[in-house]
């Protein structure tokens, strides 16, 4: 290593840096997959504090069935709660949750088993 470090110090710290940012990845890579994996998050009842993205992936539903319920562009601006949805639009939360489990039901409905 002090080779390395000695006859090319700039493209030593490079590698240093990438392998940091490749295990970062894998670790929440492997976080994301450990809690996805557990069966007691799916399928969670909807809660204000829920993103759009976080409904989607515990009711195993595309993400565009959940963003077009809501009414969301796909580049919409960094994860928003229902609440917080709910407060820019001005209707109660609970209205949002209830279209939220009509598409989802409508969604699973329509979609092969597998």
């Amino acid at each position: 290593m002090r080779r390395l470090w000695r006859e090319a110090p700039y493209l030593t710290a490079g590698l240093a840096l990438a392998l940091l940012v490749a295990l970062i990845f894998a670790a929440r890579l492997a976080m994301g997959m450990a809690y996805w994996s557990d069966p007691g998050h799916r399928d969670q009842p909807i809660a204000p504090w829920m993103t759009p993205r976080f409904v989607a992936m515990s009711w195993d539903v595309p993400k565009e069935v959940v963003m077009e319920t809501l009414d969301l562009s796909p580049d919409s601006s960094g994860p928003r709660r229902l609440s917080d949805l709910s407060e820019a639009r001005g209707v109660p939360v609970e209205e949002l949750i209830a279209q939220l489990e009509a598409a989802i039901a409508a969604y699973r409905a329509g979609a092969p088993n597998d």
